[in-house]
Formats: C-alpha cells, structure tokens, sequence
C-alpha cells in the first residue's frame, strides 16, 4: 500500500520535473534563436558604421569621434571621383602616361551618401538588413546609441590612429531574458579598437 501511494506521489513530481526541463530547453532555444538575430543585424550595423569611418579618415586624416560629425558628413559632405580619360599603353604607368599626357583625369563630385554606400559596398551586406541611414547609429530593439571614440597608440615608435564604435551585449540583448545564458552583459560587441590599431571586429571575423 505504502508502495502505490509513493508511485502516486512520484508521478506528478516527474511530470513537473519533465516540465520543467522542457520549458527551460525551449527558452533556451528561443533565447538564442533570438540571440542570433540581434547579433547579426548588429554585425551589419557596426561594419557600416566602420566603412562610413574609413571614408571620413580617407577624407579629412582622421577618425571621427562622435556621430554628428559622421552623420553631417554623411548627408551634407561631396567627395571628389577622379577618371582616367584615354588609353594607358602596358609599357607606361599612370604617372609616366599622364606626364606626356596620353592620359588625362577628369574630377567630379558626387554625395558622400553614394560614395560611402556604392553599389559594390551595398551588394556585399547582409540583405536581411536594409541599410536605414536614421537608424545608423542606434542599436536595434534598445533607446541606446552606439558608443563611439577615437584616438591614437603608439605602436613600434609610430603613432597610429584608431577609432571604437561598440555596444553592451545588455543593450543589444535589450528586452530578452539574458541572464545565465553564457554572454557576460556589461562587455562589448565592436569594430575597432582603442589598443590596438584594428578595423575588425571582435565576434570572430
């Protein structure tokens, strides 16, 4: 009798405990499925925010370090397109070419927007994320921006400029249930560095 009634007892216990493991599984799972997509849209985020950076250094010398003078540059700047106007000889370079004049180059000027994000730049993003030019600089499904630095360091006697732009694994997590799920909140995801002179970003590319 005593037997019957602890099966009984045990057998709610076990269908509670099976419960319990399958609900957390499946969080687990929707957590990382989650995960994923905010990784990767911020991914995205982060590289055009790196190619924007590297045209305004290749415009003005240097990085920027905040985002109103990127997104100035961005909408109200001009960025020179030089052309090779004639035929180059293979037993002459550019230079030697243009010096006897068989070649001449042709300057115009076209919206940084375009420059920045041409064709070729636009065709290499991940098409599951439209480029948003209002949105450049917030990080998806959070009210947070982007932190953004730059500077120099010194690297074998030479002075190199670097720049940061990144954001907490908590912001990007912003609104899902991230705790004990293996990302240490409060470190960051970027492009850049501040130690080093690096344009990579640290998810592994």
């Amino acid at each position: 009798m005593k037997l019957k009634h602890i099966v009984l007892v045990l057998i709610p216990i076990n269908v509670l405990l099976a419960y319990l493991v399958y609900n957390s599984v499946s969080s687990e799972l929707a957590f990382q499925e989650k995960a994923e997509i905010r990784l990767s849209e911020n991914i995205q985020k982060l590289k055009d925010l790196r190619q924007l950076q590297i045209c305004f250094k290749k415009t003005y010398g240097n990085y920027a370090n905040n985002f109103d003078v990127l997104n100035d540059f961005l909408l109200n700047d001009s960025l020179p397109i030089i052309r090779a106007i004639g035929e180059r000889p293979d037993t002459l370079t550019d230079a030697q070419a243009l010096e006897i004049g068989i070649i001449t180059r042709d300057t115009t000027f076209a919206p940084a927007i375009s420059t920045v994000f041409d064709e070729t730049y636009l065709s290499s993003r991940n098409p599951n994320y439209p480029l948003d030019i209002k949105a450049l600089y917030n990080i998806p499904q959070s009210d947070k921006k982007y932190n953004i630095t730059s500077g120099f360091v010194e690297k074998g006697k030479v002075v190199v400029q670097v720049f940061e732009i990144s954001a907490k694994y908590l912001d990007v997590f912003a609104g899902l249930d991230a705790n004990n799920r293996g990302y240490e909140l409060n470190s960051l995801i970027k492009v850049g560095s501040m130690d080093e002179a690096s344009l990579n970003g640290n998810w592994g590319e």
